[in-house]
């Protein structure tokens, strides 16, 4: 009895001891909530969001060790303010049953939104392998491989996990915390995607209405769902891996990544199909207009041609190539791979064939003339010892060539003075999405490490610049990674040390859209922005930038959060208080006589 009474007493301290160390727990989640709670603009949270993957406990066998708080610290300190947490459901569930969930591995995930509200970054959490379902395929117990889409048990299960993460985050604010259901949903039609989503987002709802939800777009992410709009508090998530051989050249997992040709950038989204007269319906030239003096030489890389086509290629009225190509089991000299098809030889060139005009012109035609179809996979100009090489991205079949520009820096743009990069597709589901009123971020994009790093920095320029010209938030898979700007292990990247990882100052200074912190050459004035980090005084200096001047600061949001007007500046320098500034990466904008200064600094305390 005495052994048993001191059991007892033994099991109610223990009790209590796991009851107050949750009620502290509870206590910093809530103190996390203060706020005014409800996001009241969901379009403008969506655009607001900027920052990273974590990847935590994204793997249970290879990515698992949790979110350390330093991660958090450094991306405030950049100046970001979101973080997306992919889950893998065996990382916080005992093995073999997904009902069973193990609190020491859920409490490294309360850890992450707790150090989300200290710092104020906004977590998401997103099951990356759900109950019956991941993009990437793996070994299961047997009770486990089930179909989310079409099985009853990995659909109750899928929404108790999102009953349990709902109930345990209950009472943190959706300004600190936000769901996405499942990672890249594919091999399912919409109405059963959108049956499956509607069975989580009611249960998440009943619990906490004011939670955000995000849905992942159909087709690994790409698609927006046009049937989920008009949901309260329901946003959309897309993923931007296009071109997918160049954000994915080389990647391990990717089946033929090895096979991809070596990426370059920019590529352009102009047809690379040239349709003979055999393809009456499609046939049509592709035309530059441009300055093309004497001498310039046009080189065409052939990819693949279709049984028989002539290329021709024209400067005004003049034919300056004709080459004609006839596909047999013989290669010749045109070909580098034989190809036989049901519908005959479609044989592989990969070869240059080029010209160079004898006259100066304004217009260079370039079309099949006779057979089926030929792929081209460039067209390069080279003038004055300088080549500019087009590589052309749209392999949709039947799309028609056109008219473009080329103007005096090389720029190809379409006659009405858009560019051609490869975005067409999120262009597209940029107008869906506003047709029907849906608010959108995007929740994965990045560039895996083995394309070339100047590639790389060219693509996500263009890129994260196209995301600011559409008003879209986003985050970068991954922070620390192969894909991200700390420890990224590229060979061809000249990295800083910070903190104690290796940083991609490009790709940061990508990502952050601002000029660099040194000096700063503009109409022949050298501006210094300095120190950087600083901590309470920032200096602007330039000889010859004086007067009257506004000067703007912004967070890395857009965000405006201080102006200075009619300041003057003395001897050339301004000083700047910026004390009252949380740590984190600003913009910062100086307009003087008519011109206009920007650049970046970075606060760190």
């Amino acid at each position: 009895m005495l052994y048993r009474a001191q059991t007892m007493k033994l099991k109610k301290y223990l009790f209590i001891l796991f009851a107050g160390l949750v009620g502290l727990s509870g206590t910093i989640l809530a103190q996390n909530s203060a706020g005014s709670g409800a996001v009241t603009d969901l379009f403008k949270f969506c655009s607001e969001m900027k920052g990273f993957n974590l990847l935590g406990k994204f793997d249970v066998y290879n990515s698992n060790t949790g979110f350390p708080e330093k991660e958090f610290s450094m991306i405030h300190d950049l100046g970001f303010n979101f973080v997306r947490l992919p889950l893998d459901f065996r990382a916080y569930t005992q093995y073999g049953n997904w009902d069973k969930f193990t609190e020491a591995e859920v409490a490294k995930i309360d850890k992450a939104v707790e150090f989300g509200g200290k710092y104020g970054v906004h977590v998401c959490i997103n099951l990356h392998r759900a109950p019956g379902y991941c993009v990437n395929s793996t070994t299961l117990p047997t009770n486990q491989q089930l179909d989310l889409w079409t099985d009853t048990i990995a659909q109750k299960a899928f929404v108790k996990h999102w009953i349990f993460f709902a109930n345990r985050y209950k009472a943190v604010s959706a300004e600190i915390l936000s769901f996405d259901l499942v990672n890249e949903p594919s091999n399912v039609t919409e109405a059963v995607y959108v049956q499956v989503m509607k069975k989580a987002i009611q249960a998440i709802h009943q619990i906490s209405p004011d939670r955000i939800i995000f849905v992942d777009g159909l087709d690994y992410g790409n698609t927006i769902v046009p049937s989920l709009k008009d949901e309260p508090n329901l946003a959309q998530s897309i993923h931007c891996y296009e071109p997918f051989s160049l954000t994915h050249y080389k990647a391990e997992w990717v089946s033929g990544s090895n096979d991809f040709p070596l990426p370059t950038w920019p590529i352009l989204w102009i047809s690379n199909y040239l349709y003979g007269p055999w393809k009456a319906d499609f046939k049509s030239p592709l035309v530059f207009q441009g300055n093309f003096p004497a001498g310039t030489e046009v080189i065409v890389n052939v990819h693949q041609v279709s049984m028989e086509s002539t290329l021709s290629i024209k400067a005004g009225t003049k034919t300056v190539l004709s080459k004609h190509f006839l596909c047999t089991a013989d290669p010749g000299t045109d070909f580098t791979k034989i190809n036989k098809t049901e519908w005959g030889y479609q044989n592989f060139s990969d070869k240059d064939y080029s010209a160079v005009l004898t006259e100066a012109a304004t217009r260079l035609t370039i079309e099949n003339i006779l057979g089926d179809w030929m792929i081209l996979n460039s067209i390069s100009i080279k003038q004055d010892g300088k080549v500019a090489v087009y590589t052309l991205s749209d392999g949709t079949w039947g799309t028609k060539q056109s008219s473009y520009l080329i103007d005096d820096t090389g720029v190809i743009k379409t006659a009405d003075g858009n560019n051609v990069l490869p975005f067409e597709s999120y262009r597209k589901n940029i107008a869906l999405a506003k047709a029907n009123n849906i608010p959108f971020m995007v929740q994965e994009f990045g560039v895996y490490n083995k394309t070339p790093h100047s590639v790389a920095i060219g693509f996500l320029s263009d890129l994260t610049k196209f995301f600011a010209e559409n008003n879209i938030g986003w985050a970068l898979w991954n922070f620390s990674g192969s894909f991200g700007i700390l420890n990224s292990d590229r060979a061809d990247c000249i990295y800083e040390p910070y903190q104690g990882y290796q940083l991609d100052r490009q790709l940061l200074d990508v990502l952050t859209k601002s000029a660099s912190t040194g000096a700063v050459n503009l109409n022949k004035q050298t501006l210094k922005i300095y120190p950087s980090p600083v901590k309470d005084e920032l200096f602007i200096s330039g000889s010859d930038f004086k007067g009257k001047t506004m000067i703007q600061v912004s967070d890395v949001t857009g965000r405006m959060v201080n102006t200075f007007r009619n300041e003057t500046f003395y001897s050339g320098t301004f000083r700047m208080d910026v004390s009252n500034l949380k740590s984190g990466m600003y913009m910062i904008r100086a307009a003087n006589q008519g011109q206009v200064f920007t650049g970046k600094f970075l606060i760190s305390r």
